[in-house]
């Protein structure tokens, strides 16, 4: 079961306990950082995985931030056991340093042990860290290979071929609270995971096809007319 912080959690009262910390842009969500925290928390025996969607990451600062990202990671992490999610960088505002949230996590669990969750591709930038020497200190880092899947692979796919969001707000509305509220399932019965963001492979088929400029199955997703694409 997911909880979904609106404010700093409550800390872990055994000092033992081993907490796992998860930050990320989430641009979007996926099912490959899904499968991370399942294997982290499996892998380390985690107490507790803290997944911590950044407000603008300091490696990507000039990367366009997609809607409702809370919400999505909401949405996908909700069958993990042990993660929570965490607001605090979303609230905090400006760059997001991993250095301010592991301090204050670490503070809030004195005495814990404390582990920080990465992508094997971010190890050789590791050092760069704000004050990584201190971050060494205070947790052990982790690190675990790419999937295939990927946001960048997603937002990719989604800039070449002109998708937006529906216009159509209230129509949009209905079916994000659907598939949130059927844990990652389109009307039409399909899984969508990542939830709101990976179409289906008939959408796939159809952003291919020159001649489509229409909505994809669960209406979510628009593919404008060519003439708009070159505006």
């Amino acid at each position: 079961m997911i909880l979904l912080n609106t404010s700093t959690p409550q800390p872990l009262n055994i000092s033992t306990m081993r907490i796992g910390i998860y930050g990320g842009s989430f641009n979007p969500v996926h099912l490959g950082h899904v499968g991370v925290a399942r294997r982290a928390i499996a892998d380390l025996a985690l107490d507790r995985l803290i997944v911590v969607p950044a407000h603008v990451s300091p490696f990507k600062t000039e990367q366009p931030m997609l809607w409702d990202r809370v919400e999505l990671v909401e949405a996908a992490f909700r069958d993990v056991p042990s993660a929570v999610i965490d607001r605090r960088e979303i609230e905090r505002g400006g760059v997001s340093y991993s250095i301010d949230t592991v301090r204050g996590i670490a503070a809030e669990n004195p005495g814990a042990e404390l582990f920080f969750i990465i992508g094997e591709d971010s190890l050789e930038n590791l050092p760069g860290w704000k004050n990584y020497d201190e971050l060494t200190r205070l947790c052990t880092f982790k690190a675990y290979p790419r999937t295939p899947e990927s946001s960048t692979a997603i937002r990719r796919l989604f800039l070449d071929n002109g998708v937006t969001v529906n216009p159509d707000a209230k129509l949009v509305a209905t079916v994000r609270a659907g598939i949130v509220r059927k844990g990652g399932y389109c009307p039409c019965r399909l899984p969508k995971l990542p939830e709101f963001f990976c179409p289906c492979d008939e959408f796939k088929g159809q952003l291919a096809d020159p001649s489509f400029h229409g909505l994809c199955h669960c209406r979510l997703y628009l593919k404008p007319p060519r003439d708009e694409l070159s505006v």
